[in-house]
């Protein structure tokens, strides 16, 4: 019986040394034998294989091309379980077509069932090299859009994007970035292969697919001169093809980036005032916010997107209609209509959904514009001094709100 006693007369050998085939022998046995000693050997059989992947890797030559490492698997899904649970109670594998087509279910009916979540992606993990690119944008754009975050899910499915990127197409590389960002999936090294990919193909994204490319780099604050360089070239492709949430997205990208060009605000502006009815809660709130961060002023405009989303309040998050106050404030256009309607009837409605972050922005707005008489705002202003007693909370903020 393999026990203590193989494991100390082991002690002293140099696992490094031996043989290939012999170290791997001696790792199956000492990671299959039972006994009291089971741990042990284990704690063993892993050292002598990860002394002997540091010893293989010293011994590679110098300027060999890295190869990547192999998918990782996850654990078995019986893991987390109760450990009772026979191996033959597991639920049978599901095709991984079958598996895609389940997510997108769940988005479909934004289900919040994490244990079924959770499932389905340890199944889309465990075959990540076999996904499509199709499978792994459907997978990715579905979880995001059910704001399920795992990131080990991220991780992998971050490897299968770069492992498989000559087999994008620009769409649905533009959707897969889209997913990244919006589940907030940070990954540098994911990022790093997207720009070089993104600058040799160009040509190959419409303005859409473009968008969604330079809004989830502008997400996570990826800086590169490239991509400065990139949004010409999108101010290029929109006077072609516009699309106001295209338009939407790229003016936020730009203003994240800290980047204005007069072209792309005034083709965003000439199509905006044509066609402010096709932008809805969101881009409302993107192209105001996104004009007043580049300083781009213009009454007009101001006055149309107000107007359109006084009438579209109803349907607005506190976000977006802190976006629009933050714009209002910051390029000081009271547009009463947007004002009243917020303070009278969204405000005293939607108060407890505003976060403290929130309520800040709107406060220091309606003091800009000295709108800061009117009851809401004095309830919004005494409601963000409870929310944030221990922040100094400007003083003047929430007296001039008071008076």
């Amino acid at each position: 019986m393999m026990g203590p006693a193989l494991v100390g007369a082991l002690a002293g050998v140099r696992l490094e040394a031996l043989p290939l085939a012999e170290l791997r022998a001696l790792v199956c046995a000492l990671g299959t034998r039972p006994g009291p000693a089971s741990g042990a050997t284990r704690r063993l059989a892993t050292a002598a294989t990860q002394r002997a992947t540091a010893g293989a890797a010293r011994g590679t030559a110098a300027g060999a091309r890295p190869v990547r490492a192999p998918l990782p698997r996850p654990a078995p899904l019986s893991r987390g379980f109760a450990a009772s649970a026979a191996a033959a109670s597991a639920p049978a594998e599901l095709d991984l077509s079958d598996v895609v087509a389940q997510v997108q279910t769940c988005a479909a009916d934004k289900s919040t069932d994490t244990g079924e979540l959770a499932q389905l992606a340890e199944r889309a993990m465990a075959r990540a090299g076999e996904l499509s690119p199709e499978q792994i944008r459907h997978l990715c754009v579905a979880f995001a859009q059910l704001g399920y975050f795992n990131t080990q899910f991220k991780s992998i499915m971050a490897d299968a994007v770069i492992d498989k990127l000559d087999q994008f197409d620009a769409a649905v590389l533009a959707d897969t970035a889209w997913a990244f960002g919006e589940a907030q999936y940070y990954d540098y090294d994911l990022l790093s292969h997207l720009l070089p990919y993104l600058k040799s193909n160009l040509q190959d994204f419409d303005a859409s697919g473009m968008a969604k490319m330079l809004w989830a780099f502008a997400r996570f604050g990826y800086q590169d001169e490239t991509l400065i360089d990139m949004m010409h070239d999108c101010a290029v492709k929109l006077q072609a093809n516009c699309n106001s949430k295209a338009l939407a997205e790229v003016l936020v990208c730009s203003a994240q980036m800290g980047w204005a060009d007069p072209r792309l605000h005034g083709l965003v502006a000439e199509y905006a005032a044509d066609n402010i009815q096709d932008f809805d809660a969101a881009g409302l709130a993107k192209l105001a916010y996104g004009l007043a961060s580049v300083g781009y002023d213009d009454a007009a405009l101001y006055g149309a997107i107000t107007r359109a989303a006084a009438g579209a309040l109803p349907g607005m998050s506190p976000q977006e209609v802190s976006m629009i106050l933050w714009a209002c404030g910051e390029q000081g256009h009271l547009c009463d209509a947007f004002m009243s309607a917020v303070v009278e009837t969204y405000l005293p409605a939607k108060l407890a959904a505003f976060s403290p972050e929130q309520l800040q922005t709107a406060v220091k707005a309606w003091n800009r514009l000295g709108f800061s008489g009117h009851p809401a705002v004095a309830a919004a202003a005494a409601r963000l001094s409870e929310l944030l007693p221990h922040m100094a909370v400007d003083a003047a903020d929430v007296a001039a709100a008071a008076k």
